[in-house]
């Protein structure tokens, strides 16, 4: 349910929302794992001014070095960033993807 929110938020570019809501996802001891998988959707198909996919590497390379209890700082920021981005197409995304047959 929180992830599914969380994925609203960032089709509505509500930063602030999509931020809370992973926040509030890790702090009920949730795992990381499934919203890596929701923001990396995001990662790889939108641009927006931060550059989507560096940012999402950079925040999933930094989440498995820090210390336990500021990890999921990374994942607040890639949510809230994603959710900045949504609605941007990478250039090149949908040909990558016919030339991948996906």
């Amino acid at each position: 349910m929180m992830l599914k929110q969380t994925e609203d938020a960032i089709k509505a570019g509500n930063q602030a929302m999509a931020a809370a809501l992973v926040q509030k996802y890790g702090e009920a001891g949730n795992p990381p794992q499934a919203v890596f998988q929701l923001l990396i959707k995001y990662g790889v198909s939108e641009d927006g001014a931060l550059h989507a996919e560096k940012y999402y590497r950079t925040a999933s390379e930094e989440f498995a070095t820090m210390r336990a209890a500021f990890k999921w700082r990374q994942l607040v920021s890639l949510a809230r960033v994603t959710a900045s981005e949504y609605g941007r197409t990478a250039p090149g995304y949908e040909e990558a993807k016919k030339l991948l047959g996906v």
